[in-house]
């Protein structure tokens, strides 16, 4: 018996040593005389569900934004166009410059339309185009007219120089008639004179040094009533002008 014991403790030990070797294998473990084998078991794999399964996180498309410089979402605008127009209102001269000292091109009536082509704004004068002007263009001032339109476009154009005119031609007194009332206590004087001139703005009376009448260019003749009592005496003179001067004719006198 005690050899056969001893066989088996031999095999058992050799059987232990080759199991060593083989992979994957449990090793036994031996305690006193027996030989105890521990067997490891493989749990299956657990099968997932559809709501077991992580999803796949899904990106959404990112949006193209444009950001202007300062922050803010920038959009374009394309400014709409249209010709500066300008509509006499009231009866106006255009002239070849922005004032009166510029020589009178045209008169344009009410509702007349023309085209701004340019601005003076310290005088608030409009540049048009003009085919009554030799040069093409002309100024009207903007009192009276009204712009429509893209005006604010308009550059803004350096006037031309004043033209230097000579003053007018002086005029000559040819007769005069004066009646003197002692009822009455007034004189009344007819004077009529010849117009020399040729760009004269208009006609002054002169009465004892003192303005007694504006008259327009071209006047030729003037009836003046005075208190003028007998005795008593007064001197006339006419004064024609424009934009350079003045001059007058010679002075006469009447005594009641």
């Amino acid at each position: 018996m005690a050899s056969n014991r001893k066989s088996l403790a031999g095999i058992s030990l050799i059987l232990a040593m080759l199991a060593c070797n083989v992979p994957g294998a449990v090793q036994p473990t031996v305690v006193g005389d027996q030989t105890i084998t521990a067997t490891t078991a493989t749990l299956p794999e657990p099968t997932r569900t559809g709501s077991d399964v992580p999803a796949t996180p899904t990106r959404s498309p990112t949006p193209n934004i444009t950001v202007s410089p300062n922050g803010s979402p920038s959009a374009t605008i394309s400014p709409t166009y249209s010709v500066p127009m300008l509509t006499v209102q009231e009866a106006t001269n255009c002239r070849t410059g922005p004032g009166e000292e510029y020589e009178v091109v045209f008169t344009y009536l009410a509702g007349k339309q023309l085209e701004i082509v340019g601005r003076y704004d310290p005088g608030n004068f409009w540049l048009v185009k003009s085919s009554e002007s030799p040069g093409g263009t002309c100024w009207l001032w903007g009192e009276y007219v009204e712009v429509t339109g893209s005006y604010w476009v308009v550059s803004s154009v350096t006037p031309p120089a004043t033209a230097t005119n000579p003053p007018p031609q002086a005029p000559v007194i040819v007769r005069y008639e004066f009646f003197c009332s002692s009822v009455t206590g007034k004189m009344e004087i007819t004077i009529i004179w010849a117009d020399r001139a040729t760009n004269e703005t208009g006609y002054r009376i002169i009465r004892n040094g003192e303005l007694a009448a504006d008259l327009p260019a071209d006047s030729t003749t003037y009836t003046d009533s005075f208190d003028l009592t007998a005795g008593q005496s007064a001197s006339y003179r006419i004064e024609v002008f424009n934009a350079s001067g003045s001059v007058s004719s010679s002075t006469i006198n009447v005594t009641c």
